[in-house]
């Protein structure tokens, strides 16, 4: 879901720097990088049970 997230919010940052709201865009990459960052997160804990390792989760 995170990174769900993360795919919506950077688009909108990156359709608003194209349309030059830049302080709006920054601001919003932000937000998105900070649900990149519990995505990647939530990756790593998880690796084992996501990949197939692990059985019991």
């Amino acid at each position: 879901m995170c990174f769900v997230v993360f795919i919506v919010i950077g688009a909108f940052a990156l359709s608003l720097w194209t349309h030059g709201q830049l302080l709006y865009a920054a601001a919003a990459g932000a937000v998105s990088l900070f649900f990149l960052f519990f995505s990647i997160r939530k990756i790593i804990k998880n690796g084992p049970c996501l990949f197939g390792k692990r059985r019991d989760c």
